[in-house]
């Protein structure tokens, strides 16, 4: 079995987020907390590039409204290469399905985060130069 500080690195190294649920499975369910991560672990080592994960990520929590998450995994589709132009025509396409309100809620947020986040990017490689 792994260490729960191990399986939880994802949240806290890559999305700099800790998942409310992590605690409390760790606590009280600490075999559920692995099958979960051990799921999570499969999907990250499975075929869809990173952005595409993140992307997917993104617009789940966003059709759940959990803000936190979709923001997270916004930044981290926009840090593993994804465009501001995709993430907002998957916003679109979800608008198109769904409509508006996940835009108008979540998908902001996620969409401005995911800015800020390029926009430093941005700054970086133009300072590097």
């Amino acid at each position: 079995m792994k260490s729960h500080d191990n399986m939880l690195n994802y949240y806290k190294e890559e999305l700099k987020w800790n998942p409310p649920f992590a605690d409390v499975l760790s606590k009280y369910s600490p075999k559920g907390l692995e099958g979960y991560l051990t799921m999570r672990e499969s999907v990250e080592e499975g075929h869809l590039p990173k952005k595409t994960r993140e992307l997917i990520f993104t617009i789940l929590d966003s059709l759940d409204d959990e803000v936190t998450g979709a923001k997270a995994h916004a930044v981290a589709a926009i840090e593993a290469g994804l465009t501001m132009e995709e993430l907002v025509e998957a916003f679109m396409i979800v608008t198109m399905v769904k409509g508006i309100n996940v835009l108008c809620k979540s998908g902001i947020e996620a969409i401005n985060a995911a800015e800020s986040r390029y926009k430093e990017m941005s700054t970086v490689t133009e300072s590097s130069k």
